[in-house]
């Protein structure tokens, strides 16, 4: 904490006192919560007790329904025997005899259903015993021993306990306008029983032709106590029952029956007894279809009835449960009420306990003044990272930190937001007790206590030393090419739009010169690319022995080296200088015990002559270049308008191009990754090649720059991710584990709209799961838009796809992307392996790459992997898998499927 002798302070003036302070008050409103709780848990419980008890009436009123519908069943079919049986003994066994035999089926039925019933309600039983003797009635039925009056009574008397029993279970349910409904069924209920009496009645007297004074007595009575009951039901029904009961009176069969009714009583009032046209099936026919009207009627009504009775069930269930509930939350409010109060003060001790936790095993440094900027407390963290013990700093004021590399005007700063904002974070330079100065990330807090005065000072300070260090390594990858030591294209580039810009200004000029080496490609396919690096050294040392101090020198990639001369625009001074690098290069270059020749090929431009722009000074420099490649190699050529050869010869390389992939000149080769542990084959990357019957094998480094300038890059990009997702998924099938295959994105193919569809269309048509596809990008392709570039990075990852960052270190590293994006894995750049693990540089760059991707959970793959010593150090910094010729140069199909049949490749039993 680096804090100046004389701090400004604006501390607020002291509020008046607080009689109670808040703590206080939050205690005491929790005790008034409590006992409002408790009260309400009272009542609550009180109400859960009513609402319990109507719940029972209810469940026993709907238990009262089912049961009147199983009694209302038997009571109707035990009528129609009834009926037919009274028929069958008046006509002496001469009617009704075949009905009567398929009613005691149907009677048979409802008897044994409502002996189910009396299972779960016991009161039920004492009912039934009346059908015990049933099958001896129907013997004297059938055997005629009995005379209609005895049959019809005791048919009666099975009848008349079902309605006894209803009226006796009834009073359980009495409940408002369900009892009314109760009372109504059961009047109903009675009402159709006089009916089916009176059927039995005139059933018999029609089939005897007996109308005479005792019958009609029975008769009368039988309609009176009808009339009675009927008029009991409608007091208690409601209009819209009535008026259904009502049309069923309307009815022809109704009306009819109604006829001979009054013919019976017409004719037992006559002296001279005229015979009557209706016979006794007639009328029982006529008879039954009423009673069966009514017995629908008495389904709707037994239906209501009991959609009442459950719909008071559900309600007083539901009354039951919120009620309940209300209890439970009452009684779990106060309850977390008395747990809250019992546990206030051991919270407030495991709090304190927890802080000074914290405190003391922070990773940052904490340190605490008083308000007079007295030191009072550090953390451990405090002495690690300054190197102070804590009775050195204790009552002293925090300047012994001070660095001395801040002015008064950053404290004052400071201060005032301190001052305004009760706190202020920054960087800042530190000085540890040994002198040595560190940069840190410090957050001063201001604390107040309960009057509002400023009582103390918190400060918490980040060492950023290593974070720093890591950065400036990160910067020199950025610029500068590892293998030469030269700048690199994104320097270059730099460096030219500054001499443009310069130029402008002053109306000064330059040259720039493109260099290119001759038939490096053999160089590093016969010898190797470690062979090649050492070329590419010893030629970048030839360059730097030419240059001027203020002259430029960089590597723009592969074989190619890019020159800006600076104030030189005579074409002579220009075509000197590239004599003395043509002769520099016609000496021959030692590798490892062989002298190689290798010439170079120049193209230069002039400024402003060849061009006004940094573009169109590097492309007019790389034509002037392929002009000079065009006319033998080993040469010079200056840019002019008229030069054609190299864009002719592009021209032809781009026909040929478009052309390529419909003839099948493409192919794809891999090259194997294996695991640095296990060293088993753990996936592969497919590469692609171009081999023309006129012009052979084209490398790669020549015509994929002009398909991604043509746009080709896109359907020959598509090629190949859809021919390695068949290969992989081939390979998966052949070996019987999972290979990732790795697949290089282009620029133009990671920006284009279609990308998603693209890789879902090689995923479909291959089957290969979109775990086993690896997407592979160079920083190039991020710098520009991280932002656009994150996205389509989250869309490929939640996917499935797994995403790895090619040549990490030698384009645009940079911590503030790389620490954001959605990757998977890491590629370590050959550049920074061939020279492992005896060059220093290398050691720590690799190193460091290596622990940044730990860091950020990333898997890490070093490429170029040569020999063994390299292959050691990689596995024991860290490195999870390799790649180089090692283990395998890029192979056919069929040569990698060899190799791991002669065991050269293990295949990893667990990919």
């Amino acid at each position: 904490m680096d804090i100046p002798a004389s701090s400004p302070s604006d501390s607020p003036a002291e509020p008046s006192g607080q009689p109670l302070s808040l703590t206080t008050l939050k205690r005491q409103a929790l005790w008034l919560l409590l006992a409002f709780f408790l009260a309400i848990s009272s009542l609550a419980a009180y109400n859960l007790r009513e609402k319990a008890a109507e719940r029972q009436s209810a469940r026993l009123i709907h238990g009262w329904t089912e049961t009147s519908i199983e009694i209302s069943q038997l009571v109707h079919e035990l009528q129609k025997e009834r009926g037919l049986s009274s028929g069958y003994i008046a006509s002496g066994g001469k009617r009704f005899g075949a009905a009567l035999a398929s009613q005691y089926y149907l009677t048979d039925s409802a008897v044994e259903r409502l002996y189910a019933v009396s299972d779960r309600d016991s009161a039920l039983r004492p009912t039934l015993q009346g059908f015990e003797a049933l099958s001896q009635l129907r013997a004297g039925v059938m055997e005629l021993r009995l005379s209609r009056e005895a049959v019809v009574d005791r048919y009666s008397a099975l009848i008349t306990p079902q309605f006894d029993h209803l009226m006796a279970t009834m009073s359980v349910g009495r409940v408002g306008w369900i009892y009314r409904q109760q009372l109504a069924f059961i009047f109903f209920l009675q009402t159709k029983e006089m009916a089916g009496q009176e059927r039995a009645l005139v059933t018999a007297m029609l089939s005897a032709e007996d109308f005479g004074a005792l019958r009609m007595a029975a008769y009368h009575r039988i309609k009176a106590v009808e009339e009675a009951r009927l008029e009991k039901f409608r007091q208690l029904a409601d209009p819209e029952t009535l008026t259904a009961y009502d049309r069923i009176s309307q009815e022809p069969f109704v009306v009819q029956a109604e006829r001979i009714r009054r013919l019976i009583v017409a004719v037992a009032a006559s002296q001279e007894k005229p015979a009557i046209r209706y016979t006794a099936e007639q009328w029982f026919d006529l008879a039954s279809r009423r009673i069966d009207a009514l017995g629908e009627f008495e389904k709707v009504l037994s239906g209501r009835l009991l959609a009442s009775s459950r719909a008071l069930e559900e309600e007083a269930e539901w009354a039951l449960v919120f009620n309940a509930l209300a209890v439970l939350i009452s009684f779990a409010l106060a309850a977390a009420l008395l747990v809250k109060l019992w546990r206030g003060k051991q919270e407030a001790e495991q709090n304190l306990h927890l802080a000074a936790k914290v405190f003391g095993h922070s990773v940052e440094s904490i340190l605490i003044t008083d308000a007079d900027f007295r030191i009072i407390e550090v953390n451990q963290a405090f002495t690690r990272i300054n190197g102070y013990r804590r009775e050195e700093v204790l009552g002293k004021h925090p300047r012994l930190l001070q660095s001395g590399r801040h002015d008064e005007a950053f404290y004052t700063a400071m201060w005032q937001k301190i001052n305004r904002h009760g706190s202020w974070e920054g960087e800042i330079w530190n000085r540890r007790k040994s002198g040595d100065i560190y940069p840190g990330l410090l957050s001063i807090v201001a604390v107040k206590d309960r009057k509002g005065a400023i009582s103390h000072y918190i400060a918490m300070t980040v060492d950023l030393t290593q974070y720093k260090e890591t950065e400036a390594l990160l910067e020199q990858l950025r610029t500068f090419d590892p293998l030469t030591g030269l700048p690199n294209r994104e320097a270059w580039h730099s460096a030219v739009d500054q001499a443009v810009a310069t130029a402008q200004r002053n109306n000064g000029h330059f040259a720039l010169l493109e260099v290119g080496l001759d038939r490096f490609k053999v160089i590093n396919e016969s010898l190797g690319l470690e062979a090649g690096d050492k070329v590419l050294v010893a030629a970048a040392e030839n360059i730097k022995r030419l240059l001027r101090r203020y002259d430029v020198a960089a590597r723009s990639g592969g074989d190619r080296f890019s020159i800006l001369l600076q104030d030189m625009n005579d074409p002579r001074d220009i075509g000197a200088f590239c004599e003395r690098l043509l002769a520099a290069f016609a000496l021959p270059i030692g590798v490892d015990g062989q002298a190689l020749h290798v010439s170079v090929s120049l193209g230069a431009v002039l400024y402003p002559a060849d061009g006004a722009t940094t573009g169109a000074l590097l492309k007019n420099a790389e034509s002037a270049l392929y002009g000079a490649k065009e006319e033998g190699r080993a040469c010079y050529k200056f840019y002019s308008a008229e030069m054609n050869a190299a864009s002719n010869r592009l021209l032809v390389l781009e026909q040929m191009l478009r052309q390529a992939l419909e003839r099948g000149e493409f192919s794809v080769v891999y090259q194997p990754q294996v695991s640095a542990g296990s060293r088993r084959l753990v996936g592969m990357e497919a590469l692609l090649r171009w081999h023309n019957p006129e012009l052979g094998s084209i490398s790669p480094i020549q015509f994929i720059p002009i398909a991604e300038a043509t746009g080709l890059i896109l359907p020959i990009g598509a090629w190949v991710m859809q021919q390695a997702c068949r290969q992989a998924e081939a390979w998966r099938s052949l070996f019987g584990v999972d290979l990732p295959v790795a697949v290089n994105l282009s620029a133009r193919q990671f920006r284009h709209e279609d990308l998603m569809q693209t890789v879902a269309g090689c995923l479909a048509d291959s089957g290969l799961p979109a775990r086993l596809l690896e997407l592979e990008i160079t920083e190039g392709l991020l710098i520009h838009d991280p932002q656009g570039a994150a996205a389509i990075l989250d869309t490929l990852r939640q996917k499935g796809i797994k995403v790895a960052l090619d040549d990490f270190g030698t384009g645009y590293s940079s911590l503030a992307y790389l620490k954001t994006l959605p990757l998977d894995r890491l590629k370590l750049d050959r550049a920074f392996v061939k020279d492992l693990p005896n060059n220093a540089s290398d050691r720590a760059i690799a190193c460091a790459i290596i622990a940044l991707g730990h860091n950020l959970g990333l898997e890490l793959l070093a490429e170029g992997v040569e020999n063994d010593a390299q292959a050691a150090f990689l596995r024991n910094s860290g490195c999870h898998v390799f790649q180089g010729y090692l283990y395998g140069r890029p192979m056919t199909p069929k040569e990698l499927e060899e190799a791991v049949r002669q065991g050269k490749l293990a295949v990893s039993a667990a990919s």
